[in-house]
């Protein structure tokens, strides 16, 4: 085979790879985030207002949150091109936060595993499979994979 045709059937063959490809995991990510969301119990008021304050950033694409009795836990995630700037986007959204809630103690996170937790969180305690030690131990995982760097 020539080393031309060689060439082109592999940019074919790249091309092709790259097009079965596109946005099939965004939209399992989605999928999961709409199915999750969908079965979850009704919201706090504290806890909708907590996702509109996140999300009225232009950045930010979604958030979740969380009220204990004295935390509110929010986890956002960010537009693709924003994901270099997280830390500064977090330090902001913490911020309207804790102006807008400032006798709670804000937990504020960009983190994926974070946001899954409370996902799996609100599912436990709407299926009332969780007890409140349990709740209170699940909160504290939530703090120190926030502080844990990867």
């Amino acid at each position: 085979m020539k080393p031309g045709a060689l060439f082109f059937c592999l940019i074919v063959s790249m091309a092709l790879l790259a097009a079965c490809g596109q946005g099939d995991v965004k939209e399992r990510i989605e999928d999961t985030v709409m199915r999750t969301s969908n079965e979850q119990k009704e919201k706090s008021d504290k806890e909708q207002r907590a996702e509109e304050i996140a999300t009225d950033f232009k950045e930010v694409k979604g958030a979740i949150a969380y009220d204990t009795e004295d935390e509110l836990v929010v986890a956002f995630h960010v537009t693709q091109y924003q994901k270099f700037f997280t830390e500064k986007i977090e330090k902001k959204v913490k911020k309207a936060l804790e102006k807008e809630f400032p006798d709670e103690n804000v937990v504020v996170s960009h983190d994926m595993k974070i946001r899954l937790e409370i996902e799996r969180l609100r599912r436990d305690v709407e299926q009332d499979n969780i007890s409140e030690k349990e709740l209170e131990k699940r909160i504290e995982k939530m703090k120190t994979l926030r502080e844990e760097k990867a």
